[in-house]
């Protein structure tokens, strides 16, 4: 119920743009500094409309405004022919980021039994004066983003124009908070052990690859070139759509059954651990080994949003259509098609994502021994998502422009 008091915020940056030979051929830019940003305000809204409804929820007294360290670096050379080929790298680095932490629950003092001997939480790990669960915005500067592109370009006396560029990203960050809710900002976040605990992992956003090219072409004809035709299209490849696998279950005992990162066990670890039923380890072995990242970290804990989803394409075309009214108006009609792709063919431009991210269901008892259940129904990692992402669709419009 007490408001934080205002503060001024510093962001000094610093930046430059040489041109190295004076013509524009070959230019060297970047800068550094601190930028902040705001985030969504309904994560204050929770603490100022509940502060006591079915868990408290509070923000950290030393709570700072998101800011992060970001440096950047871009070349551009421009060709005789007159391709233009550009270079950027940039790194940012999280000063405060936003994090949810339980400060009802202590460090986890019991461990689990059997192959996955992570630690748990035990009825002496809650803390004293308190009953419910107490979650905090608190702050991390752990997180950090390296991301490089390459991109090539001409534009043509003809009226054809030409990109492509390519992308890497590699983000880490404390917690990816997909929630409104401060509980389930905490809740949703993968952990192994101590929920509390600030770890470093890949970020659920942002494309690790991307590819993208652009086509266009643009005709004048008719008397005084009164008609005018556009044609473009743009085609992205990109490999993302990170996740992680977690229990169904509470493992760790921190009171969330979304949050506890797989233990992906060897063949013989699976006959050590305890099943409810028969033939649910074997089942289970089976789902292992089609799975690309469960087979090649058998033996480890799942990484926090380290699985990637298969790559995924489309193209999208846009038709452009002008006639100039006079010297000053014109009338232009508008075609999208998007994902045309699978307009074409519907196995193009489909889109696929994880079948079950909690393919293993848990319990656990007073001592710390667990009970695994797999229903052995999800032998496939992926499906194809059959929402819009996979369809094409089409839309059309009509412009007067005038000067």
């Amino acid at each position: 119920t007490q408001m934080p008091s205002g503060k001024p915020l510093w962001a000094p940056r610093v930046g430059f743009n040489w041109d190295v030979h004076g013509d524009k051929t070959l230019q060297v830019r970047g800068g550094t500094g601190i930028f902040t940003g705001r985030f969504p305000f309904v994560w204050l809204n929770n603490q100022i409309a509940n502060p006591n409804f079915y868990f408290y929820q509070t923000v950290d007294p030393e709570f700072q405004w998101p800011q992060v360290w970001r440096t950047s670096l871009g070349i551009d050379k421009k060709f005789e022919g007159g391709w233009v080929l550009t270079g950027d790298f940039s790194y940012t680095k999280d000063l405060n980021g936003a994090h949810v932490q339980n400060w009802g629950i202590t460090t986890p003092s019991g461990t689990l039994q059997g192959p996955d001997s992570r630690p748990i939480y035990t009825s002496d790990d809650y803390a004293n004066f308190m009953q419910n669960a107490n979650y905090v915005f608190t702050n991390t500067d752990k997180g950090r983003i390296y991301n490089a592109s390459v991109k090539i370009q001409k534009s043509f006396d003809n009226g054809l124009y030409l990109q492509a560029a390519y992308n890497y990203l590699n983000a880490k960050d404390v917690n990816s908070i997909e929630a409104e809710i401060t509980g389930d900002a905490f809740a949703f976040n993968p952990v192994v052990g101590d929920a509390n605990s600030d770890v470093l992992g890949f970020s659920k956003y942002g494309d690790r690859n991307r590819i993208i090219a652009v086509v266009s072409k643009g005709w004048n004809y008719g008397k005084d070139n009164r008609w005018g035709t556009t044609i473009s299209a743009f085609g992205e490849y990109a490999q993302g759509g990170r996740f992680s696998y977690t229990y169904g279950g509470d493992i760790n005992g921190d009171g969330s059954n979304l949050n506890d990162l797989l233990y992906i066990p060897t063949e013989s670890e699976i006959n050590e651990m305890n099943w409810a039923g028969s033939r649910q380890g074997e089942e289970f072995n089976k789902f292992i080994e089609q799975d690309s990242y469960l087979n090649e970290n058998r033996g480890s804990y799942m990484e926090r949003y380290g699985a990637l989803a298969p790559w995924r394409g489309r193209w999208d075309i846009k038709w452009l259509q002008d006639f100039k009214v006079n010297d000053k108006n014109r009338v232009q009609f508008s075609m999208d098609i998007l994902n045309f792709g699978n307009l074409l063919n519907s196995d193009w431009g489909l889109v696929q994502q994880p079948n079950v991210v909690q393919p293993v269901g848990v319990s656990v008892d007073d001592a710390g021994v667990p009970t695994y259940s797999f229903t052995g129904e999800n032998q496939s990692t992926f499906v194809y998502d059959s929402s819009l992402a996979s369809r094409w669709q089409m839309q059309i419009g009509l412009r007067y422009i005038f000067n």
